[in-house]
């Protein structure tokens, strides 16, 4: 009998936190940030952020249509590389550019 109401009151609480997410309209995947890498093929995204320090790589994504606010599909991916669409365009990204952009 204890447990069923440790259970009950378990459940209470998960019910209570998923009302005031639904209230405060957030939502916990909104928050969740991956990069390129751990995203699904044939999924479009939206660019979150590029995060990077090396400013030679920010200016080369960005001459690609690739920053904040930009859709972005992925097409296929390898071991070495993905191949994505930006604007229309087709584009082969290797691991360490494809780590930089997070969806």
């Amino acid at each position: 009998m204890e447990s069923t109401l440790k259970k009950n009151r378990l459940f209470d609480n998960i019910n209570a936190q998923n009302k005031e997410s639904a209230v405060s309209g957030t939502d916990l995947r909104e928050n969740d940030k991956m990069t390129l890498l751990e995203a699904d093929v044939q999924q479009e995204y939206i660019i979150k952020e590029i995060n990077t320090d090396d400013e030679e790589m920010n200016a080369f994504l960005f001459r690609l249509g690739c920053y904040s606010g930009e859709p972005i599909t992925i097409v296929s991916k390898k071991k070495k590389s993905c191949i994505v669409v930006i604007k229309d365009g087709r584009y082969n990204l290797d691991n360490l550019l494809a780590e930089a952009i997070i969806v």
